[in-house]
């Protein structure tokens, strides 16, 4: 049966990496042209297709199975689609970026097909030339938004808004908020009615933060009141580490699996608070009904971090080209097989790897930049390698910067986890503090004086953990237990708190007696629902609450090494530490270096 190509030449103002995020955008791409939603389930064949997807392409019905795209970062990506059953065969795209001398791209669409007859030959090529044709449309538009200082980014399509709801919730954030977070609110408002489908179908706040230039904590918070508000949903999504996207989405922490899977990488992994789970927001179907997709499940845009992808052949081997720029990077195979590449000016002109089941040799390898790539297998199971950037600015609102944030968790105190789920957690700082002499001050004014005492120190400190970006986890009697997602806003937080507290004691005659103790440390731990809050428990923990018992009255002690680190980056600003010195704290086989900190003065 005769192939049908159909080839076009798009000549383009643009430079090439500048249309690259609109030419690999190829959710976008497929939404821009009118193609069909996808209906994805799991392949598990020994083919590299890890999905089975049902469509309709230019006006053909299709099923088929997904293999991985092929691309090189900025010059060309390819996919082919061999088709169970139907009218056609198999179709395939290419697309090839060439930069031009006078500074401009040529995009060079290739749109192959085979129909199982040949009387469909003169129906398939016309309807493959107009998708062309949409296709150059589209990319014209964008060189033309590229040159008024737009990024690139293909037009698609927007549900319609009911207006009345949006004024309903427009009232509702009005009354509720104030300010800067108004000000967001109202952007927010203005996005959710007229960005497009693709744009608010998967809402990620410190994404959008960076593109509107915002405080990405002030807009993830001003999305948290939008959600009580009636204008936008909240979704936890499980993110494989390694293509960094979701493979599944639940709308409650009650809902997260026990540990997650990736079909297209072929990884099981731990679920963690602060890498795996991604809270995104979408509007509520009230508000305005926009269909979610997708609208395509490979492309170079959905992983940015990957520069080469290729499939490897069963017992064969794949060829792709090193990074341009020096750096560090990772060649990785599905299934978990992976070796660190260095990229420096003196390297190797080209590498050589073999895959196994789990394993890459060589572990590591350096070469110099653009340098060629061979990665062979034995195994007949065909699977896709490709070579990923080690750094990527990641914009993910984490769960566990959500539980960080007061709003959160005033908010949303039900969406906890379910009942003996613990879900790791990297690293999280925490703060301890304690209130000196309480126990005597109930004596000596009364048990209701000495109350208000705890009460108004408790609002003292709460003010300074909300400025300093934590939260409170709880209160124990006359402590604080606050979680942060870093260590420097910690110590921030805990000079705040003793520099605010002579005033406290000063406007409080009863208060004329108590001092603040705190400790404060950082590191790995757990987090669980216990007594109807999100918790953390583990080693770090323990730590943390032992440092604030070493603690004097207006003292913090914390990790000497973060110690060294604060004096040398002038995180103490007008204080120094007072000693450093070691101690034994329980449940520690060894003594723990430690700093103390003197900062309100008797």
């Amino acid at each position: 049966m005769t192939r049908i190509v159909v080839e076009r030449r798009v000549s383009l103002k643009a430079e090439r990496s500048a249309l690259w995020c609109a030419v690999g955008d190829t959710e976008r791409l497929n939404r821009a042209i009118g193609l069909g939603e996808l209906k994805v389930e799991a392949n598990s064949d020994r083919s590299a297709a890890r999905f089975r997807v049902r469509t309709v392409s230019a006006g053909f019905a299709l099923q088929y199975d997904e293999r991985p795209f092929e691309w090189l970062e900025n010059r060309k990506f390819s996919v082919v689609r061999v088709l169970r059953g139907g009218l056609v065969k198999s179709i395939d795209h290419t697309f090839e970026l060439e930069s031009r001398k006078d500074g401009g791209t040529d995009v060079i669409i290739r749109i192959g097909s085979e129909p199982r007859s040949s009387l469909l030959s003169p129906i398939l090529r016309l309807q493959v030339s107009r998708m062309v044709d949409r296709i150059e449309a589209e990319l014209v538009a964008v060189d033309a938004e590229i040159a008024t200082g737009k990024s690139a980014c293909f037009r698609v399509s927007v549900s319609p808004v009911d207006e009345a709801t949006l004024r309903r919730v427009e009232s509702a954030l009005r009354a509720s908020l104030s300010g800067v977070r108004l000000a967001l609110a109202e952007r927010l408002l203005g996005f959710v009615r007229n960005g497009s489908d693709a744009d608010v179908a998967r809402i990620r706040p410190l994404e959008l933060a960076v593109e509107w230039g915002v405080d990405g904590r002030e807009l993830l918070g001003a999305c948290l009141v939008s959600v009580g508000a009636g204008l936008l949903e909240l979704r936890w999504d499980l993110v494989c580490p390694s293509c960094r996207t979701a493979n599944e989405r639940v709308t409650t922490l009650e809902g997260l699996p026990e540990s997650g899977h990736c079909q297209l990488c072929d990884l099981s992994y731990d679920i963690e608070f602060d890498r795996a789970v991604e809270a995104t927001f979408l509007p509520t179907p009230a508000v305005r009904a926009e269909n979610p997709g997708p609208f395509c499940i490979g492309g170079p845009m959905r992983t940015p971090h990957v520069i080469a992808q290729s499939i490897l052949p069963a017992a064969g081997e794949a060829e792709l080209a090193a990074p341009d720029k020096p750096g560090r990077y990772r060649v990785f195979v599905r299934g978990g097989a992976s070796a660190a590449l260095e990229v420096l000016a003196e390297g190797a002109a080209s590498a050589r790897f073999s895959a196994g089941e789990r394993e890459l040799e060589p572990k590591t390898a350096s070469v110099r930049p653009g340098a060629a790539l061979t990665v062979g297998q034995r195994s007949e199971d065909e699977r896709h390698v490709k070579v990923e950037r080690l750094e990527f600015a990641s914009h993910a609102a984490t769960a566990h910067l959500l539980s960080t944030l007061p709003e959160f968790r005033r908010q949303f105190s039900r969406d906890l986890l379910r009942p003996g789920t613990t879900l790791r957690v990297a690293r999280v700082a925490l703060l301890f503090t304690d209130l000196t002499d309480s126990t005597a001050l109930y004596s000596s004014v009364g048990d209701a004086k000495a109350f208000r005492v705890v009460q108004e120190h408790f609002d003292v400190l709460s003010k300074v953990i909300a400025e300093q970006r934590g939260t409170i986890v709880k209160t124990i009697g006359d402590a604080v237990m606050a979680a942060f997602l870093e260590e420097r806003d910690a110590l921030a937080a805990a000079l705040a708190m003793q520099q605010a507290f002579p005033a406290f004691r000063a406007g409080n005659a009863d208060a004329a007696t108590t001092f603040l103790k705190i400790g404060v440390f950082a590191g790995a731990c757990y987090i669980v629902t216990a007594n109807g809050i999100l918790d953390y428990f583990g080693q770090t923990v323990n730590v943390a609450a032992r440092l604030q018992g070493t603690a004097g009255r207006g003292e913090i002690v914390i990790d000497a090494a973060f110690a060294e680190e604060a004096e040398r980056a002038g995180w103490l600003g007008e204080y120094s530490v007072h000693e450093y010195f070691e101690t034994r704290l329980k449940g520690l086989p060894e003594p723990v270096r430690v700093a103390r900190l003197v900062v309100d003065r008797e």
